[in-house]
């Protein structure tokens, strides 16, 4: 069995995980930014209570007890909504549950105040059980798991047990960032208030490029975007797969107004996908929670692998890259001229709001 295997789509990382969750003996650890109370997220809460693990902790951040199936629940429209707040309350009764099953539920990146607050979010998806660990872009819910996604499953105690250390508890303080070295895989834990340096390193990865770079997000931005411009201007083939129904449409424009600009080759599937990776010369894989976005620089706290691994490399470019290929529409929608330079605008707007915040977070 590999060490780092690649797993396609919420059912085949299910089918995965919740096999390793049940032969737990130790401990479940269990991390999302999303964990709603429908179909999927009791699915794997039912798999974490049943967990025969002395250990099980649940950490989900505070984004779920605001937005649930991606709508705000509590405005005026959302609490006359009554098939929303079934759902609404069937989260809270979940993690009721969880916790009267002496599951420790812990909530991260407390919302406080909505609008000050909101971007600065624990992006992360994590799952450690006993020795072996999970990382990707995966959340749990009916609506996530029908996005096209990915998680890789790393059978490494070493990793597991670096996974584990900081993993939240109601007892310690969320750990800061680092970054951690194994044969064949570098981790970094990014805490969301100083990423800029972990960015730095993953771009310098697009900056040892010699000859192709493929790129997967539904949000890929500036500043991420800016060392695959230099890369391209030297050379380097660069390829970016993104979804042409994106549920952020100003991301679509973006991105596509930028393959146009620079030359890269725009791959545009038909479905919303929330896959994030990326290839560098059919050797390296980057992945993990980050969507390599400015958001993700400057307010989000990630994990992202970067794996030296041609196995696990050419699985990607196997089952991920070849399929995106073979599905593009024939025409890409959006980015072309003004709606395009409007996008980037907007974006560059909506980051010098991000970083106003930052600012003001740290001055009082």
């Amino acid at each position: 069995m590999p060490r780092h295997e690649l797993l396609i789509g919420a059912g085949e990382f299910w089918a995965r995980a919740s096999a390793d969750i049940a032969a737990a003996r130790r401990r479940v650890l269990v991390q999302a930014m999303t964990f709603e109370g429908d179909a999927v997220g009791l699915e794997v809460a039912a798999a974490i209570q049943a967990s025969a693990a002395p250990l099980r902790r649940v950490a989900v951040d505070d984004y779920t007890r605001w937005v649930v199936n991606d709508r705000w629940v509590h405005t005026r429209r959302a609490r006359r909504d009554e098939a929303l707040q079934v759902e609404v309350r069937a989260t809270s009764a979940m993690f009721a549950r969880l916790e009267a099953a002496g599951v420790e539920v812990v909530w991260t990146a407390p919302v406080r105040r909505l609008w000050r607050d909101y971007p600065f979010r624990d992006h992360r998806k994590v799952i450690v059980a006993d020795d072996v660990a999970y990382i990707g872009g995966i959340n749990f819910s009916d609506h996530n798991f029908a996005w096209p996604d990915l998680m890789v499953r790393i059978a490494r105690g070493e990793v597991a047990d670096r996974l584990a250390q900081d993993f939240p508890s109601a007892e310690q303080a969320a750990a800061g960032g680092w970054r951690a070295d194994f044969d064949g895989l570098s981790l970094y834990r990014m805490d969301g208030r100083r990423n800029a340096g972990a960015f730095t390193t993953l771009a310098s990865h697009l900056d040892a490029a010699c000859e192709e770079i493929v790129v997967a997000s539904p949000y890929l931005s500036f500043p991420f975007t800016d060392g695959l411009v230099r890369a391209h201007r030297r050379g380097v083939r660069v390829s970016v797969l993104t979804p042409q129904a994106n549920n952020k449409p100003i991301l679509r424009r973006y991105i596509a107004g930028l393959a146009r600009r620079e030359g890269f080759r725009l791959v545009q599937t038909p479905e919303m996908s929330h896959v994030k990776a990326v290839l560098i010369d059919d050797a390296t894989v980057i992945l993990g929670s980050s969507n390599f976005d400015f958001v993700s620089l400057e307010a989000e706290a990630e994990i992202v692998g970067v794996f030296t691994d041609q196995a696990l490399a050419g699985e990607l470019q196997r089952r991920l890259v070849e399929p995106a290929l073979a599905q593009a529409v024939a025409h890409p929608a959006g980015g072309s001229g003004l709606p395009g330079a409007l996008a980037a605008a907007g974006l560059r707007l909506a980051h010098a709001y991000v970083r106003l915040l930052k600012l003001a977070r740290r001055a009082g």
